[in-house]
């Protein structure tokens, strides 16, 4: 496998823009190293924004602390993932959706557990994703509360 990839690699992998790789880099969101001219992202700083974080470590938790020991019960191992992708999507629909999904994490239940949100657009196709990790209760609720806001009447 290979350890360090250039922009464009990356940008295949992820099917994002090579830009958008460019300004994750500036932003901190993707760890990078300039060797030269040529920004280079290691195998591990690209599993760790590709939210490996997950995997489990030696010690039988996760980079987040999870515990995933195989005896723990399987409501304690179990994540979610749910990605709302709106195709050709304008800013008021972008705005509206994101602002109530900020909103309710910024207010979350804490029986939902450790969740988080992430956001990528990609301008070339006008297609927005509103990433969404968490613990079943957790995805469950923000699907019941995006419904209204995806609906044809919301």
């Amino acid at each position: 496998m290979k350890t360090l990839y250039s922009v464009t690699e990356v940008s295949e992998i992820l099917g994002l823009h090579q830009k958008t790789i460019q300004r994750f880099i500036r932003e901190g969101k993707i760890k990078a190293n300039k060797i030269g001219r040529a920004w280079k992202i290691h195998v591990d700083d690209l599993k760790e924004y590709s939210h490996a974080e997950l995997a489990p470590a030696a010690d039988g938790t996760t980079k987040g602390g999870y515990p995933v020991k195989a005896d723990s019960p399987v409501e304690e191992r179990i994540a979610v993932s749910a990605v709302i992708e709106l195709r050709k999507a304008a800013d008021r629909e972008v705005s509206r959706i994101s602002n109530t999904l900020i909103a309710v994490l910024n207010g979350k239940d804490p029986s939902w557990g450790e969740s988080r949100y992430d956001f990528v657009y990609q301008p070339e196709s006008g297609t927005a994703r509103f990433i969404l990790y968490g613990k079943p209760a957790f995805i469950s609720a923000m699907m019941k509360i995006l419904e209204p806001l995806i609906s044809e009447n919301g």
